[in-house]
Formats: C-alpha cells, structure tokens, sequence
C-alpha cells in the first residue's frame, strides 16, 4: 500500500504535537517564577499541541471525508487558530519586559485581545443553528472574504509585532536574566520569521484567489487534492522549524521558565524528544502502509508517557526540596549529636544507630556518635569485620550474634583512619533505600570531617600558644645569658682596660676576651639555622646527619631505596621544615620508648610517595606516662600541607610511625 499525502502530512502533525507538548510539560516542571504570562506561555504550547493531535486525528481520513464532516467538529480548532497568534504576541512582549514598560505594547495588546475576542464571539453567534447542518466545506464557501482579510490582518500583525519588539530590546544591566535575553534573541527572530512565512502562506490560502494570487485552492481540493497538500505541507514545515528552534531557546535559555541558570540535561532531553517524536512518525507512516492508521494510538502513548514523566519530576523535585530541607537542618551549626540525631530520625528512621571511628594518627582521637544518645549497644568487633568490605562497603549483620544492628556501612577510608555506621531496623520494618545509604554515607563523612577539623584546630590553637610560650622563654634565657655571663665580663674587661695603657694589655685580660669570644660562637652554634641547611645540603641528607649528632647513641637499621637520594623530590622550603621536626620527634619517641635501640628500623621509600616509616619494640616498662603531645602537634602541621602522620600498632609490641607526602607536593619549580 503506497503512503498517501495524507498520512505524510498525519505524520507531520503527531511530530509537532509530541515536541509541543513537552515542551509544555517541561516548561511547567521547570517553572520557577509562576505568574500569568508564565501560565498563558505554557498554555499557549498546550493548546498548539491539542490543534496539531486533533489535526492528526482527524485528517488522517482524507480531505474528502475531512470537509463533510458537521462543522462542530471543528468550532475548538478554529478558537485555536484565534487564539495561538495572539499567545505568542503576548509571550514575546511579556518576556522582554514591554508590557510592563511600554504603553504602546500594552495598547496593542488590549487591542488585539479586544479584536479576538470580536472574532470568537462572531463565531459563537453568527448562525450558531446552522453549525450542525452544515459541513466544513460549506461553512468554508459561506464565510464572508471581510472575516478571512481580517483574519489574515490579525495574525500577519500578531507576528510583525512580536519581531518588531525583537529589535527594540536593549539590555539594561549584566545580570544573568538579562544576558540570557539577550543570547535568545536570534533563535526568537528565526521563529518570528518562520511564523511569519507560516501567516503569509495562511494569508494567500485564505484571500490569495480574491485578489488574484492563486486559485482557490481548498474549493479545488475536493477534486484534486494534491495541490492544497502541498500547500499544507510547506506550512508544516516552516511549523517544524519554529518549534525545533523554540526547543533550542527553551533548554538552553529557559526563556520561560524565570531560571537564571539553565540545567544542562535539558538539552539531551530535548534530543532524546525530538529522536522519539521523529521515530514515532516514521513507526505511523509504517502502520498506515499496512493499513492502520490510528493515529490516536501513538499520540495518546506519548501524552501518557510525558505525562507520567511529568509527575514522576515533579514528585521527585518535591521529595528533593524536602531532602534539601532536611540536610540544611542536618548540616547547620550545632552539635554533632544533634546532626546525626536527624539524620536517624528524619532521613533514615531508624530505632537506633552508631557512628565509629577508629583514628591512626595520634591527635586524632577515637570517636563514637550513638543514637539514641548515651545508650548501650552489642557492637562487633570491628577487626573482625574488616574482610567483610573486600566486595562491598554494606555488611548485613547475623541476627545469631546477637548484635543490636542489622547493618554495617564503611564510611570512605580517611588518611586519619576508618569509618563504620552501624544502622537498627527502620521503623516501619522496611529496608533502607539506596538514597538514605548514600545520604547516610554524605553526612557520616561530613560529621567524621568536622571532628577532624574541630580537633585540628584546637591541636593549632595549643600549638600556638606553646609557640608564644616557647619564644618568650628563648628570648628570656637568651638575655639572661647575655645580661648575667657576656655583659659583666666584658664590662670588667673594659674597665680594666681603661684602667691601663694602651701599650700595657693584660694578658689575663686577652684570655678573658678569647674565652668571652668561645662562649659567644658557642651559643651560636648552638642555636643552627635548619632552613640554611635544608637549602644547602637537602633534606635527605639533613635526615641522615640528624640521627648522627642528635641521636648519636643510639643505633639504627637504615633501609633506602636504590638511587633514593638521586630520585628524591624537592619539596617546598616550608614543607621540608615540618618534615624534618616530625621526624626528629618521631625518632626521639622510638629512642624513649623503645626496648633496645638497635631495632629501630627506619626505611625510605619513595615508590608511590615520599614515606619514612619508623618501626620500633617498645619497652614492656618505661618511667612516666606520655601525653603525645608532640606527635600529635606534628601530625596536625603535616596535615595543613596535606602530608600525614600516622601512629599504628601492627603488633602488640611494636610501633610503627608513618611519615607520608605525595610527590604531587613536590617544588613545582624543580
């Protein structure tokens, strides 16, 4: 069976229908600001859309059967065409602003309104009884050529206008609406001049063969069709042009919806449409071939599927606005306790939960957030559970071990350490959806961050204080030196100088002068300048000197890499300072505390970064407890360069610190 005009032009009407109506429904998902001319613009594309569906519907029969068919049939499709111009005169002037601005637009506006609203009600009225006598065909040859002129005068003014005030805008500010105006405004004139074709075409149909132009091309259309097929056709086309570029203004403007900034999906999602629509069309025209043309079945499906599509977003956007909600309550400043104590009740629901965190670096002290607060719970062994999370960071917990939770989630692995959420039933019973444990996991690291960053800052805090502290003792003792020992001396040397001639020196006082000289250069010597010699020598080697001048009774296992020191990274001046502190920290904690000195082991690797590891057996008996304090002040400063320092326990009775700088911190400049 060969495809007729008619189902080509079907065809065409289903594509315009499709697109237009989602870019209606779009359009309402979308809708930020929500006024009048927001509701009539979406309108406006509804009701293009419902004109092309009954289009589709009803001309797939053939003009023949079209234009006997009672003329009620098509009363709604021409307040359509009434009503369609003057939709898109109003959504041009009321996007750039003249309606509010101009007196002229607004004038016009009323105008035209005024002017439709004569034309509707000439067709409710103008021999109303008549309507359901007569065909469409009919009423076409009965109508007067003063309504087909006016009407050819109204839409012709409907689209001029709406160019005119095209190239009347000038942006007044840099703001992003405006700037976004402004970008849209060539897609809009290629729209205005496509319709504009559209309204001529319409317009030479319409009182073409009054003046002369062309023959009545619809009276001609009972016996010979084809022409006015055509015709039809080329204003489908210039139809299809305007609304694929109207698309394109939609998604990547939004010039309707009051965005400022535009989504990015928008634009596949206008492709993945117009693909659909174009598909849609051509699985028709198949149908028709076989001789099936319900084009009702392929409109109703896309309306259902954009339709559901629109609920599903929108009850999406409202369920998200509603998450948004909660997180902004979660995520405000008050306690730890109190965010993770909503997130159990308003995002999980859950009767009971616990936040663990084991720490590896030593200021970072060991944290657990229960809920509810200060309850008891059975929680596992958490070494135990470490080969579960090979596969998966969800563990389901054996109700046979008597645990209080159902379910374990490892939280990202930290530099500082690991991270567990264990979660109770909910409390409807239900299971956790795969949102509330990416929620979950979100705000557990946020809360594990913050805990970080607060113990950080308070170790930064003490850090400072003992900086000041230690300053102002340096500079007591450095005068007291200066006051008590150096300044007495040389004014004793002085005086007896001047107490003699200048021929007659003492030798005493020479001696005195040589021993004042060595306590001085002494004192010196005593106060070196690392920085110099990190610059000087580097600082592998200041390492290595470090452990023969400071630690020089002590005995080390040195492992290093082959070609090390010619491999090893320049890190930046200050970097290399607080690595070189941290290390001799960490050296004199395993001197203090370890069993025998020999077996420190200190190894050098620089595989995947720059690593020193100090392992050391620690002493079963030492005298006096310690604080930590300076790993833990050391770690804290490591961390601001983004490098770690990490206290483990592999063994029981051995230690081993973990100096740890990725090669991503070298000196960019070497």
């Amino acid at each position: 069976m060969a495809i007729s005009l008619e189902i080509i032009i079907c065809s065409f009407f289903i594509f315009l229908s499709t697109n237009l109506f989602w870019l209606a429904s779009t359009t309402a998902t979308n809708l930020e600001k929500k006024n009048a001319a927001a509701y009539f613009s979406i309108f406006t594309l509804l009701i293009s859309s419902l004109l092309f569906s009954f289009s589709a519907i009803i001309g797939q029969d053939g003009f023949p059967a079209v234009s006997s068919y009672p003329m009620y049939y098509f009363f709604p499709g021409l307040i359509l065409l009434i009503l369609i111009p003057f939709g898109w005169f109003v959504v041009i002037v009321w996007f750039f602003g003249f309606l509010r601005k101009s007196r002229f637009f607004k004038f016009l506006f009323y105008l035209l309104l005024l002017c439709q609203l004569i034309a509707i009600c000439i067709l409710l009225f103008r021999d109303l009884g008549k309507l359901s006598n007569i065909s469409l065909f009919e009423y076409w040859n009965l109508t007067p050529f003063s309504f087909k002129s006016a009407y050819s005068i109204y839409i012709l003014s409907c689209i001029s206008l709406s160019i005119f005030s095209l190239y009347l805008f000038k942006i007044s500010d840099n703001s992003l609406s405006e700037i976004g105006r402004q970008k849209s405004i060539p897609f809009l004139k290629w729209i205005g001049f496509s319709l504009l074709g559209v309204a001529i075409l319409v317009s030479v149909l319409f009182v073409g063969n009054e003046f002369g132009i062309l023959e009545n091309l619809i009276a001609k259309a009972e016996t010979e069709p084809k022409y006015f097929y055509g015709f039809v056709l080329c204003i489908q086309i210039l139809i299809c042009i305007c609304v694929l570029i109207l698309g394109s203004a939609l998604t990547s403007y939004e010039i309707l919806t009051g965005r400022i900034l535009p989504k990015i999906s928008l634009k596949q999602e206008w492709k993945n449409s117009v693909m659909g629509s174009f598909f849609l069309s051509i699985f028709f025209l198949n149908f028709a071939k076989l001789g099936y043309p319900k084009a009702e079945i392929f409109i109703i499906c896309s309306y259902a599927f954009f339709l559901s599509k629109f609920f599903t977003i929108r009850k999406n956007k409202q369920i998200g606005l509603n998450q948004n909600e909660v997180l902004k309550k979660i995520l405000s400043p008050q306690s730890i306790e109190l965010s993770f104590t909503y997130l159990c009740e308003d995002v999980l629901e859950t009767n009971q939960a616990a936040l663990i965190f084991k720490g590896k670096i030593p200021y970072f002290s060991d944290t657990k957030v229960l809920y509810p607060k200060d309850s008891i719970f059975n929680i596992p062994d958490l070494s135990k559970l470490e080969n579960s999370f090979i596969h998966s960071d969800i563990v389901y917990l054996d109700k046979d071990r008597s645990f209080d939770f159902v379910i374990c989630i490892k939280i990202e692995t930290f530099p500082s350490g690991e991270g567990y959420l264990f979660l109770g039933q909910k409390g409807n019973e239900g299971l956790f959806a795969e949102e509330e444990i990416e929620i979950a996991k979100t705000v557990s690291s946020w809360i594990l961050n913050s805990v970080f960053l607060e113990e950080t800052n308070t170790i930064l805090g003490e850090l400072q204080k003992k900086h000041i502290i230690e300053r102002k003792i340096s500079d007591h003792k450095t005068r007291q030196i200066l006051h008590d020992e150096v300044l007495p001396e040389l004014h004793s040397v002085i005086l007896n100088l001047s107490s003699q001639n200048i021929s007659e020196k003492n030798a005493e006082d020479l001696r005195t002068l040589t021993e004042l000289h060595g306590k001085i250069s002494l004192f010196l010597t005593e106060l070196p300048d690392i920085r110099l010699e990190l610059s000087r020598i580097g600082l592998f080697q200041v390492l290595k000197n470090l452990l023969k001048t400071d630690f020089q009774n002590s005995e080390f296992l040195l492992e290093e890499e082959r070609d090390f020191e010619k491999n090893f990274p320049e890190f930046l001046p200050e970097l290399q300072e607080t690595i070189y502190y941290a290390f001799r920290e960490s050296v004199r904690n395993a001197v203090k505390y370890s069993e025998n000195s020999a077996q420190i082991s200190i190894r050098f690797s620089s595989e995947q970064s720059f690593k020193i590891i100090i392992s050391n057996s620690i002493r079963k008996t030492f005298e006096g407890p310690s604080s930590g304090q300076g790993l833990r002040i050391h770690s804290a400063l490591l961390r601001i360069f983004g490098a770690s320092l990490t206290l483990d326990f592999p063994e029981k009775s051995i230690a081993k610190i973990s100096i740890e700088v990725p090669k991503t911190f070298a000196n960019p400049s070497d």
